[in-house]
């Protein structure tokens, strides 16, 4: 008889060959891997109940302390950083931060009218719906402006956004909850700091410890292992050493309250940029490619098979609104209320109407939003507090279906209309 734990292995080993076959599929229909990926995990989840619920919202969220979700975020933060251009990052770098403070604030709050103005629920629940979901997904993202070729002229403001929009919604999250029940703790480090100097100095002074901390901690690491490596020559071992290293920065900084992603990403770049190509090197990151691929395919897979039956009876339709609303309404108005008309010094795209819109409708939502959604209500189980009680599973199968539905028509849509809205020469051939 199979124990549990068993069951839990033949699960898992079940993932991992489903998510070997989007591949072939994907050829075959011509299209990305992810939403084949999450129909995949809508199959054998839902559909046929080879992978229960249970285990991937375990596996998603709690597995190894932090869930696959953000294990594998980091492994593909980690790989893609290694590929970052600097050059594109400054060209956009006002952008950047505008889409990542102005446009989550604009989607906190109108993301927020809407859910209450649909459900009923009170604006403070519906200001933490919107903060939930106002991240953008660097999962999504990276991997499909690589399958259709986008330049980073066109796509380095929208990967740049994504990767950096962490601390602010952790920021905002924790506002609402704040709010909401003022005795959480969920943020002791924004309690702390907002507590020594004021929610008015507090909030930018958190923002700057959750961006400026892990980053430097991060530059540091990455030129320590090469400085290291020079001297020691870890040759086949630097794969293992610097897995070792991004998780330790992942402990280290979570433990903290800090966001780990800026760190990850800054010992990515530097190993990527600052290297002497060796084949070790070369080893290390052919491995994080490969990891990062298997972290997709697992990730894709479990989000497909977070829904229930009695979800998708029961809340189908108001996902597939708020979905919409969100990527078609939301969206766009942060967009276009951050990147005001006109065209940059630089005199880079970025600005035009053209690319606007383009950035307006690339915005998928992912595993962060997937994480946050499970805390409103884990906070009202602990608490026994009436609002987040309530509300707290709604908001969780909603964030799930939105990170669902956004992502299948968003990796459908975006090769289409980057065709329709991009120059010609946006493309690499």
């Amino acid at each position: 008889m199979l124990t549990l734990e068993s069951k839990d292995f033949i699960q898992l080993s079940l993932l991992l060959v489903i998510a070997s076959f989007s591949i072939p599929i994907a050829r075959k229909v011509s299209l990305v891997e992810i939403p084949i990926l999450i129909s995949l995990g809508l199959l054998f989840g839902p559909g046929l109940g080879v992978i229960n619920h249970s285990f991937a919202e375990y596996m998603i969220q709690d597995f190894a302390g932090f869930g696959v979700g953000i294990l594998g975020l980091v492994v593909i933060l980690y790989y893609e950083s290694h590929n970052i251009n600097f050059r594109v990052i400054r060209k956009f770098l006002l952008n950047i931060i505008s889409l990542n403070t102005v446009g989550m604030v604009v989607t906190s709050v109108v993301a927020g009218v809407f859910f209450s103005l649909l459900t009923g629920a009170p604006f403070l629940i519906g200001f933490l719906f919107g903060a939930i979901i106002s991240p953008t997904d660097p999962s999504t993202l990276i991997p499909l402006f690589r399958k259709i070729k986008i330049k980073d002229d066109y796509s380095g403001t929208l990967i740049g956004e994504s990767l950096f929009n962490d601390p602010l919604a952790i920021i905002l999250v924790t506002l609402a909850i704040s709010f909401i029940y003022s005795g959480s703790s969920y943020s002791t480090l924004f309690n702390s700091v907002t507590g020594a100097v004021g929610i008015i100095g507090g909030i930018p002074l958190f923002l700057v410890i959750q961006i400026a901390v892990p980053s430097v901690f991060g530059v540091a690491m990455g030129f320590g292992i090469i400085y290291l490596n020079k001297y020691l020559n870890f040759e086949n071992l630097i794969v293992g050493l610097l897995l070792g290293v991004v998780l330790f920065e992942l402990t280290v900084l979570y433990g903290l309250g800090i966001t780990p992603f800026p760190a990850i990403i800054a010992t990515g770049a530097i190993v990527g940029t600052f290297t002497d190509k060796s084949i070790f090197w070369s080893r290390e990151s052919n491995f994080q490619e490969n990891l990062s691929f298997l972290a997709q395919g697992i990730i894709f897979i479990l989000v497909g098979s977070l829904i229930t039956i009695g979800d998708i009876t029961g809340y189908l339709l108001q996902g597939f609104i708020l979905t919409l609303i969100v990527i078609f309404v939301v969206r766009p108005m942060a967009v276009f209320i951050s990147l005001p008309p006109g065209r940059s010094k630089n005199k880079g795209p970025a600005k035009s109407w053209r690319t606007k819109t383009f950035i307006a409708l690339s915005g998928p939502r992912g595993v962060v939003s997937v994480v946050e959604g499970a805390v409103p209500y884990s906070i009202g189980l602990l608490s026994g507090n009436a609002l987040l009680l309530k509300w707290g599973l709604v908001l969780e199968i909603d964030v799930t279906f939105i990170v669902l539905i956004s992502i299948l028509l968003q990796t459908i849509y975006l090769p289409i209309v980057a065709g329709r809205l991009l120059p010609q020469d946006a493309t690499q051939t």
